[in-house]
């Protein structure tokens, strides 16, 4: 089984400020919002990165029973947005638009469990006591700020470095987990580099979930009801079968000289002066190997058109020969529905004992 901890520990962590009352409001909704002036900073922030949940004290809050501390953790989702409208209580009193740059979250994963988001209602004016019980439960097992060495306490928003962060994602508390229930549109989402790979341990860098994550995996209590399960293509990514063909992938083009690339999208993106080709892995059975595959081929085409030609315009490549290749784990023994893909002038290939074989025509293969 392949470690993926090198992904986790190459994802760029964070830490967000702000009152129990605006968290509660932030999990309800799903997003974290911050000041126009930290635009410049807001634009870096990438889909995957993690943010740990600071909640302050009486001091900045209006609740009495408010403790600075670490409440949680989470996953920054794919859709930035911009708010023209109130959200937040002191927004809606004051009447402006105070945190307009929105976060999107995929995931948090939070210290102590809440009630069902359906059982109550974001925080107001006229429902204070029961904003007051969320809040004692909510900081029930916080980790104080006095724990954690290094941990930054000055503004709203800023880096966490990996020495700190590590300390609370090994922490032994369990985690109540909440989840996006909105299905988001890949092509609306904020893109993702391609980034060099030598492995294929860090293809999650940008997976919007931590649950593939052993470390995080194993301290979840369970997850909240009514949820929406999301990222099914980054968790078959921790698959045994993917994984591994991924790995012997980026293993053959490497010692060929070729450049490896991935990103939350693209499984692999392999390179040379003269030639590139595009993979997709599917883990599959013969039962599945049709769905599986008409999935694969649409992907294969989406990502080709929306991010491949862009990388190759933007560093002014001009590969001579360009192939599409869809990879299931099993050979395929529905030969009418190869014919198919090839004919979409798509190949198709297993790996296995650390080299390519093509299963119908050659695509590309007896030349990389």
């Amino acid at each position: 089984m392949i470690d993926f901890t090198p992904s986790l520990i190459a994802k760029g962590f964070f830490r967000f400020t702000g009152p129990p009352e605006n968290w509660l409001t932030a999990i309800k909704f799903m997003t974290w919002g911050l000041e126009e002036k930290l635009h410049p900073r807001w634009e870096k922030i990438q889909p995957g990165d993690i943010f740990f949940i600071h909640s302050t004290g009486p001091q900045t809050s209006l609740f009495e029973n408010a403790r600075s501390g670490i409440i949680g953790l989470g996953v920054v989702g794919p859709n930035f947005s911009i708010k023209n409208n109130y959200l937040w209580i002191r927004e809606f009193e004051e009447k402006r638009n105070i945190w307009p740059l929105l976060v999107p979250f995929s995931e948090i994963y939070l210290f102590s469990e809440l009630p069902p988001r359906e059982s109550w209602v974001v925080p107001s004016s006229t429902n204070i006591q029961q904003i007051t019980n969320l809040v004692d439960r909510l900081l029930k097992n916080y980790i104080p700020l006095a724990s954690l060495q290094g941990f930054p306490r000055m503004g709203s928003f800023s880096p966490v470095s990996k020495t700190v962060s590590e300390q609370i994602l090994y922490d032994k508390r369990p985690l109540y987990i909440y989840t996006s229930e909105i299905a988001l549109s890949t092509l609306k989402a904020k893109p993702t580099r391609l980034e060099k790979i030598k492995s294929a341990s860090e293809t999650l860098r940008y997976a919007e979930t931590l649950r593939v994550f052993d470390t995080i995996r194993k301290r979840m209590v369970r997850e909240t009801p009514g949820q929406y399960t999301r990222d099914n293509e980054l968790l078959a990514r921790a698959e045994a079968a993917h994984s591994t063909i991924l790995e012997e992938l980026i293993e053959i083009f490497r010692n060929k000289g070729y450049e490896t690339r991935s990103n939350k999208h693209v499984d692999l993106f392999a390179y040379n002066k003269e030639r590139s080709f595009l993979f997709e892995v599917k883990s599959t059975e013969n039962k599945n190997f049709i769905s599986q595959a008409r999935k694969g081929l649409i992907q294969l085409f989406e990502y080709d058109y929306f991010e491949i030609r862009k990388f190759t315009s933007e560093n002014k490549f001009d590969f001579k020969d360009k192939y599409k290749i869809l990879v299931p784990s099993q050979i395929p023994k529905d030969t009418n529905y190869v014919g198919f893909i090839n004919d979409l002038k798509t190949g198709v290939a297993v790996v296995k004992d650390r080299s390519i074989k093509p299963v119908g025509a050659d695509f590309g293969f007896s030349k990389i």
